[in-house]
C-alpha cells in the first residue's frame, strides 16, 4: 500500500446496498424519483452511501440518471473500490497471482541438486481501507505453497499535507529493490546481494513514518524482529531502518532518483539465528553463498547508496550496501553486495510516467496499447539485464562469493497480466567449498505468469 491509500471500510450490507443502487438506477432512468426511486434513496441513505443533502436533492429530480449512483458505486481502480459518497469511508480489495516454472542446468559435481518444477509463487489476497478521511489500514496475505503468510498487518494515520505513521507487521524502509512490489520490478525475482538486506530489513512489527515533497521522499521507523523468526529461543531483537530519496529531475519521460539508506539491528545474543544465505530460486534448497549460523553476533549494521534514471523507454538502476556484523567474542565483520541493472522498453512506454514521489518507487509498466489481437494491439514489450555480485567472506568467516547475470523478456498484454521469461547465470565464485567450486556456469530458468489487480 502506497501514500494515500484509497480504502476503506463498509459492512457487506453497504457493498450489496452500493451494487443494487447502481444496477437499479440504471433500469430505472425513465421512472420518476418520487416512487421505486425513493425506496433505493431511502437504502442508500441509511448505509451511508449518500448524506442527506444529497437525498433531498436526488429526491427532487424527476428521473434518477445513471450518473447519479454511478459515484457512489464502484470506482475503476488496480482493484475492486467502494467508496463512500462523502469519500470519508473506501476500501479497495486487491490481490496477485504469480505462477512459476523453474529449471536448473548445472554441473552434477555440484553434489546437491537444485529443486526445479513449478509452484505458485505468490497467491495474496489484499484489503486496504481509509476511514474517517485520515485513518488508514492495510491487510495482505499470502496463501502460496499451501501456508498462509502474514504480509502486512497495519494501522494508521495520515494528515491532509502528506505524513504518515503506520503501526504493525509492514515494510522496513531500506532498499529500493525491497520496497517496490514484487509486481513491478522487471525480473522475476531480486537479485542475489539481496539476501544480505532483506535477511536483516525484511518485514516485522513496527512503527513507520513518512513523508514527501515535490522532489524528496523520506522513511523511518523502529521494529521488531520478522514474524517469520518464530523458532528463536531467546528475547526478541530490535532495529531501525531510515531511507531519504531526492528526485532532481522529475518530468514526463525523465526521472533521476538519488537515494541513502541506513539500517541498524541489534539481536538478543542467546538467539542464533542470524545467518546470511542465498537461494538460486525461492524453492530450490541450494544456497551458493552461506555463512553459516552467526552465534555471537551482537548486532548489524547497514548503509549504503541507490540511484536509478529513466530516460525515455530506457530505465537503469543500482544499489550497494556494506554490512557490518558486531560480534561479542570474535572481530567484527564486514560483508558487501550491489547490482546494476538495465531496462528497455521496446514498444516505447517510458516508467517515468509510474514514478511515485510519495513512495520513492517506481510502479510498474503500462503498456501504450493493450493487447488486442482483433484491432493490432501488441501491448508492452521490455528487455532487461543485471549484474549483481556479493561478498560474505571476512575473517574467520567464509561465507563465500557470487557474481550473477540475469536477462530478462517481459510482455505485459495489459496492466493486470505480465508473461515472463528470465534466464541466470552464476558467472563466478570464490570456489571456497564443492558447491562454489562446481556452482560457476549454473544457469536457472524461469517462466512466470502473473495476474495482478
Amino acid at each position: 500500500m502506497t501514500h494515500r491509500m484509497h480504502q476503506v471500510a463498509g459492512s457487506n450490507g453497504f457493498v450489496k446496498a452500493s451494487a443494487i443502487a447502481l444496477t437499479s438506477a440504471i433500469a430505472l432512468v425513465t421512472s420518476t424519483a418520487q416512487a421505486a426511486d425513493q425506496a433505493l434513496l431511502d437504502i442508500l441513505l441509511s448505509n451511508g452511501a449518500i448524506d442527506q443533502a444529497q437525498y433531498d436533492e436526488l429526491l427532487s429530480k424527476e428521473a434518477l440518471e445513471e450518473a447519479d449512483v454511478v459515484n457512489i458505486g464502484f470506482a475503476n481502480g488496480s482493484g475492486l473500490n467502494v467508496k463512500s459518497a462523502d469519500g470519508a469511508y473506501e476500501v479497495e480489495i486487491g490481490g496477485r497471482l504469480h505462477l512459476d516454472y523453474i529449471d536448473h542446468s548445472f554441473d552434477s559435481r555440484i553434489g546437491k541438486d537444485p529443486i526445479s518444477g513449478s509452484q505458485v509463487r505468490r497467491g495474496r489476497i489484499e484489503i486496504d481501507g481509509v476511514f474517517d478521511n485520515n485513518w488508514g489500514y492495510a491487510a495482505e496475505f499470502d496463501y502460496a505453497k499451501n501456508k498462509v503468510a502474514i504480509k502486512d498487518i497495519k494501522l494508521g494515520y495520515e494528515t491532509d499535507g502528506g505524513a504518515s505513521l503506520y503501526v504493525g507487521h509492514q515494510k522496513q524502509p531500506y532498499s529500493l529493490s525491497l520496497e517496490m512490489s514484487s509486481n513491478d520490478i522487471p525480473f522475476v525475482e531480486r537479485s542475489a546481494d539481496n539476501y544480505l538486506v532483506a535477511t536483516f530489513t525484511d518485514r516485522a512489527i513496527g512503527a513507520r513514518y513518512e513523508n514527501s515533497g515535490v522532489n524528496w521522499f523520506v522513511a523511518a521507523g523502529v521494529y521488531g524482529d520478522a514474524m517469520s523468526n518464530s523458532d528463536t529461543t531467546g528475547d526478541e531483537g530490535w532495529g531501525t531502518s531510515g531511507r531519504f530519496v531526492y528526485s532532481p529531475i522529475i518530468e514526463d519521460d525523465r526521472i533521476l532518483h538519488l537515494g541513502v539508506r541506513g539500517s541498524y539491528r541489534e539481536v538478543d545474543i542467546a538467539t542464533p539465528t542470524m545467518q546470511i544465505k542465498d537461494k538460486t530460486t525461492d524453492f530450490s534448497e541450494l544456497n551458493i553463498v552461506n555463512t553459516g549460523k552467526l552465534n555471537d553476533a551482537e548486532s548489524a549494521t547497514l548503509f549504503g547508496p541507490e540511484m536509478a534514471a529513466v530516460w525515455g523507454p530506457l530505465y537503469v538502476f543500482a544499489e550497494h550496501t556494506t554490512t557490518q556484523i558486531a560480534r561479542a567474542a570474535a572481530p567484527d565483520l564486514e560483508f558487501s553486495g550491489w547490482h546494476a541493472a538495465a531496462a528497455w522498453s521496446l514498444t516505447g512506454e517510458t516508467r517515468a510516467s509510474s514514478y511515485r514521489m510519495n513512495a520513492g518507487e517506481f510502479k510498474g509498466l503500462r503498456p501504450a496499447r493493450n493487447f488486442d489481437w482483433a484491432n493490432g494491439g501488441i501491448g508492452a514489450w521490455e528487455i532487461a539485464a543485471r549484474y549483481a555480485a556479493i561478498d560474505l567472506n571476512d575473517g574467520n568467516v567464509m561465507g563465500g562469493t557470487e557474481d550473477a547475470l540475469s536477462i530478462a523478456l517481459n510482455w505485459y498484454p495489459n496492466r493486470s497480466v505480465r508473461i515472463m521469461a528470465d534466464w541466470s547465470r552464476v558467472l563466478d565464485t570464490d570456489e571456497s567449498n564443492t558447491v562454489r567450486m562446481f556452482a560457476q556456469d549454473m544457469d536457472i530458468f524461469t517462466l512466470r505468469t502473473q495476474w495482478n489487480f
